[in-house]
């Protein structure tokens, strides 16, 4: 019965210290804290996700008004066209240094700017509805 009670002791040492040993090791003890300093810089980083580009942030929006205001491929065209210039004009007045105040003022005439261009595209029916659309606001369609 000693005999039983003297490995079943020695058994739960062997572990706890072998459990010890590979935590001090591995980044819980101070040799290990050091090691993981280290390996910061040398191994891969992972960078946040990139945000979308302007010519695919205008291709999104013009599929919603393409079907929404049944454009032909020439108001299409000239339509993103104009899109992708405001979304460039728009990301270098973030961009810039200055007040918010001035920055929101500033995206604010060319969001105005941009939606006058367009209507002087569109024939009077795609007006009212283009009016209607950003009235209520670009809304994102929930996938089924």
């Amino acid at each position: 019965m000693q005999k039983i009670q003297f490995l079943f002791i020695l058994g739960c040492t062997l572990f706890f210290t072998q459990t010890h040993w590979a935590q001090f090791n591995n980044g819980y003890g101070n040799n290990g804290r050091m090691s993981q300093m280290n390996q910061m810089g040398s191994g891969p980083t992972q960078s946040a996700p990139k945000p979308p580009s302007n010519e695919e942030t205008a291709s999104k929006v013009m599929e919603n008004l393409k079907t929404e205001l049944n454009l032909d491929a020439l108001q299409e065209i000239a339509i993103k066209n104009i899109l992708v210039q405001s979304l460039n004009a728009q990301g270098v007045i973030i961009k810039k240094e200055g007040s918010n105040e001035s920055k929101s003022e500033d995206i604010k005439v060319i969001s105005e700017n941009t939606d006058r261009k367009i209507l002087e595209l569109l024939n009077p029916d795609q007006k009212d509805l283009y009016k209607k659309i950003i009235a209520g606001g670009f809304k994102k369609k929930k996938k089924k």
